[in-house]
């Protein structure tokens, strides 16, 4: 009974033609065809200036908020990404880093208390002004004759 439905079936779609109606039909969307169209957004460069949180627990976001604000009150036309993890442990409260293009720049342990996250986050933001300048200056400084800059 099988077969004999797989046959029928293949007895039906070998008869119809294969139509290319979509293909040539009026495009689904209003007006011009998307390839016709102008882009009129032209400035595809990256968002700059964020400060990622991917922190877990209220350690973590004490951290953040104290390290976004003092950095952000230091460099207020910063141009570079950072990004802030958390790993949580037993024993030690939360490991926390702060990040640029997934190189680590500052990592401590932080134990609970809203003033250790304070002062945590001051030598963070020192940290990352030494790295700031550093960067900086390694990447004004660096050989692109046949190359280009990292992308990270």
């Amino acid at each position: 009974m099988l077969s004999a439905a797989f046959i029928s079936f293949r007895a039906h779609t070998s008869n119809s033609k294969p139509s290319n109606n979509l293909e040539q039909s009026a495009p689904l969307e209003s007006g011009q065809m998307i390839e016709e169209q102008k882009n009129k957004f032209q400035n595809f460069d990256e968002v700059s200036g964020l400060i990622v949180d991917r922190t877990m627990t209220r350690l973590g976001e004490d951290f953040y908020f104290f390290f976004s604000q003092k950095l952000n009150d230091r460099y207020e036309d910063l141009k570079e990404n950072f990004e802030i993890r958390e790993r949580p442990t037993a024993l030690s409260g939360s490991i926390v880093g702060v990040y640029h293009s997934r190189k680590p720049i500052y990592r401590t342990a932080l134990s609970p208390g809203r003033r250790q996250a304070q002062e945590k986050a001051d030598e963070a933001v020192k940290a990352v002004s030494d790295y700031i300048i550093r960067w900086q200056a390694e990447r004004l400084f660096q050989d692109t004759f046949d190359l280009e800059h990292d992308e990270f």
